[in-house]
């Protein structure tokens, strides 16, 4: 008798756990959701079940039926984003609930170390004011979910991760760039913002391409020793498989992207690829979401062979700025001005963050009364022994702050380029006149076309020139 109830006992208890839901681990306690949307939820059940979901926010219920694997997913509908705290019941028979949800604006934040890089630096690596940034971090609706670094030969459903609350101790290891921007959104529209960091110091873009859209341009061999940590950050398709694509069911509203580093010795590809990869994502996310991304800081890149004055890392900011006419719906920001010599992970964070911030605000959330675009190059005159720089996206005129404006350079016909002087024209609004003693007929310009320049010519907005050349060699 005591073993025909045993044997009852043990069927209750593996059929109770057969029906429980399970999750991937972005849908869970504490998450954000995109508000005013159609956002997926999916998980497993029992094969072949009706799943019933109900949503708090609005008082709805929806229905799905499992497959014979027990897979499910459904789109439910979200409402304005508030700190209102909500819930999700999901059931196959045995209840599962999700609590403290909140409904805002969701960013994915990619890239490699420079986005990875948290408030607390690198070793002998620190950013500016890192204190201050931990403290600054009473921001309850702002929450977070760090993707954990895995890499795979096949596309993977699930990653893993937790949705962390904003305070010192999440925010000291979670991206300073990704976390600054999060809080200027935060404080500017009034609703939560959740955000989803995808990144590995280090990384390819190929890693972060699938097999099909990567092998129109390389061959995909992946081999052995990639299989390893130390190497699959730059093995082609691993973290796009291990950590993208586990992440893409999850609606966002937009993309922020810090990379290139790793792919500097090869412009030429990367021009190709970047817009490829965000083809590559846009698809995978069913979602044609902005993106904004970095252009490399300037540093003198010595660990590679080069020094400050070349101009190899020069190119590849000019073809991260070409790579704009084939993304729509994107932007990049500059990084002139905060750029180090003496490290590729330059310490003032909280400056990219803002300008990606500012672009967001602008291009995205259509803000008005404010600048988000960075000041570039239009055209140049000859005049005598000056050139003539004209410039877009001035507001109201261009400034170095009362400081000597560094960074132009001028060249005559031995294309022998000379610092330059430079004087902004008074009623020009966006021109800057040119002249050097030793150029007496210039021809062309350049302004922080090296691996490591510094310039410091700004918009009414505070955002700095994008680097350039007038000419092709």
């Amino acid at each position: 008798m005591k073993s025909i109830a045993n044997v009852l006992l043990l069927c209750l208890f593996f059929s109770a756990a057969k029906s429980e839901i399970k999750l991937p681990s972005l849908l869970m306690d504490n998450m954000v959701l995109q508000q005013n949307a159609s956002v997926s939820l999916w998980g497993k059940a029992n094969v072949n079940t009706d799943v019933i979901i109900k949503t708090s926010w609005d008082n709805k219920t929806y229905k799905i039926k499992s497959n014979g694997e027990g897979s499910w997913e459904v789109k439910v509908n979200t409402i304005a984003g508030s700190y209102t705290a909500h819930n999700i019941s999901i059931s196959d028979g045995q209840e599962k609930r999700l609590t403290n949800i909140l409904l805002g604006e969701v960013w994915l934040c990619g890239g490699q170390s420079n986005m990875e890089m948290s408030t607390r630096g690198f070793t002998n690596q620190p950013l500016f004011n890192a204190n201050d940034e931990m403290l600054d971090s009473d921001f309850p609706g702002i929450r977070m979910f760090s993707v954990r670094r895995e890499f795979n030969t096949q596309p993977q459903d699930d990653c893993k991760g937790v949705w962390r609350l904003a305070n010192p101790q999440s925010v000291e290891t979670f991206s300073a760039v990704g976390f600054n921007f999060a809080k200027i959104l935060n404080k500017t529209l009034k609703v939560p913002i959740g955000l989803i960091g995808c990144y590995w110091g280090g990384s390819r873009i190929e890693a972060w391409m699938s097999e099909d859209k990567l092998k129109q341009f390389i061959k995909v061999d992946i081999k052995p020793e990639s299989l390893t940590p130390a190497k699959a950050n730059r093995a082609p398709t691993l973290l796009y498989n291990g950590m993208l694509k586990p992440v893409s069911k999850f609606t966002i509203k937009g993309c922020i992207f810090y990379q290139g580093e790793a792919n500097v010795t090869n412009p030429g590809s990367y021009l190709k690829l970047l817009p490829e990869m965000v083809r590559n994502w846009r698809e995978s996310f069913s979602n044609d979401f902005p993106f904004y991304y970095v252009q490399l800081a300037p540093f003198s890149y010595e660990n590679m062979g080069w020094n400050a004055n070349g101009t190899e890392v020069a190119m590849f900011r000019e073809v991260q700025q070409k790579a704009l006419a084939a993304i729509p719906n994107s932007g990049m920001v500059g990084t002139t001005d905060i750029g180090s010599a003496s490290t590729i992970h330059p310490p003032e964070k909280r400056t990219v963050a803002k300008r990606l911030a500012y672009y967001a605000l602008l291009k995205t959330y259509n803000l008005n009364g404010i600048g988000g675009l960075p000041p570039s190059y239009l055209s140049y005159a000859k005049d005598n022994q000056k050139i003539i720089v004209e410039l877009e996206n001035v507001g109201y005129g261009l400034s170095a702050y009362g400081q000597e404006i560094e960074g132009f350079e001028i060249a005559g016909a031995d294309k022998i380029y000379h610092k330059a002087d430079a004087e902004i024209i008074k009623g020009g609004k966006g021109k800057i006149a040119l002249k050097s003693e030793k150029v007496k007929e210039p021809l062309s310009v350049r302004y922080c076309f090296k691996n490591y320049s510094y310039g410091n010519v700004y918009n009414s907005y505070g955002i700095g020139l994008l680097p350039f050349r007038t000419d092709n060699y």
